[in-house]
């Protein structure tokens, strides 16, 4: 394990994964977050990843966050962003990305987008 990241699977609800990610999302470690939710992008999922506890958002991380998106999106699924902390939400908004990334206040408010009306 990166000691500047962790990631840990949550509950599984129908079609769609929930990975909640800890500490710093930089060069060395986004990686990482690549390599644990790409394979349910194969699988026909949908992805909530909470970003509440990142300490640090690099350049790597982002672009890590728009393959992930793009990934799912190509593959007919969703990722959603959960209650991104102030470093995920200063970097998305310095780069103008908040129509690329689908961000929820909630995991709760997340799954229901994913299920739709």
């Amino acid at each position: 394990m990166d000691s500047g990241l962790e990631i840990q699977r949550g509950e599984t609800h129908g079609k769609t994964v929930v990975l909640r990610v800890r500490g710093r999302l930089d060069a060395r470690t986004a990686p990482r977050l690549l390599e644990q939710a790409m394979p349910f992008a194969g699988m026909g999922r949908n992805l909530v990843l909470t970003l509440s506890d990142v300490t640090f958002m690099g350049s790597s991380g982002i672009g890590v966050l728009l393959a992930v998106s793009q990934a799912f999106q190509d593959l007919r699924g969703s990722v959603r962003l959960v209650a991104p902390s102030a470093a995920v939400v200063s970097v998305v908004r310095l780069l103008n990305l908040e129509p690329f990334l689908k961000i929820d206040a909630t995991e709760d408010a997340a799954l229901a987008a994913i299920a739709g009306p």
